[in-house]
């Protein structure tokens, strides 16, 4: 009986380690299945204590090295709108138009000077060298939870309020400038906000420029600590 007692409490803990790690992966989020897979191909690593969803490093990479940046305009070429589902048969697309993406590139750039530029850290560079990292980003996804402020979203007289204004999603690429070797993928997903406040143009602006500077802050600092390694 003792025997069969301690078989049990086996088959007992197993079953839920093997719970705990089908609950772990079902919290796995898309955005870092998909970067974890790029990685995978490139041969690129996870790093551990990330403060982003998912940071994936290639092996040799040497951070200190880079001085300088390279940096291209934010990429909103591919970006997929997910909206909540919605039964209002007035709804319409929530889509981005050119003064919306003029808005995010410039809050991409701004963040980025004030958080490596500014101090000094790294500077600019409009070609590729040795001491060069090329930076891309590009938007994922955006998560709205309402219509969209303008005439074709909701009617002009209508307010909306909301938990947050939605989520957005980033991908950053980093690359050695001069050999064109892949560094490292960055992924993370961002709450536009998290208190329930009106949805409206000035409030989604203000959450999107706060979304920027935070990730370009963690980059920064992600940046510092590859480069002691």
């Amino acid at each position: 009986m003792k025997l069969s007692m301690k078989n049990l409490s086996v088959k007992v803990i197993v079953i839920a380690l093997a719970a705990g790690v089908v609950a772990g992966c079902s919290l796995t989020k898309p955005h870092e299945k998909a970067a974890a897979a790029k990685a995978d191909q490139a041969g690129l690593s996870a790093v551990e204590s990330s403060r982003f969803d998912g940071t994936f490093v290639a092996p040799n990479a040497q951070f200190a090295q880079y001085r300088k940046l390279l940096v291209e305009q934010l990429d909103l070429n591919e970006v997929q709108i997910r909206k909540q589902t919605t039964d209002k048969i007035n709804d319409t697309p929530w889509e981005l138009s050119d003064a919306d993406r003029r808005y995010y590139q410039e809050r991409y750039t701004e963040a980025l000077m004030n958080n490596l530029i500014a101090d000094g850290r790294f500077a600019t560079s409009l070609q590729a060298g040795a001491d060069v990292l090329q930076v891309k980003a590009k938007i994922l996804e955006i998560a709205p939870l309402a219509s969209k402020d303008d005439p074709q979203g909701r009617p002009t007289m209508m307010k909306v309020y909301s938990e947050g204004m939605g989520t957005m999603t980033l991908e950053l690429t980093l690359i050695d400038s001069a050999t064109g070797d892949l560094l490292a993928i960055i992924t993370d997903r961002r709450d536009l906000g998290r208190i329930w406040e009106e949805n409206n143009r000035v409030t989604n602006n203000i959450q999107i420029r706060l979304a920027f500077n935070q990730w370009l802050r963690t980059l920064r600092t992600e940046l510092d600590r590859l480069a002691v390694k």
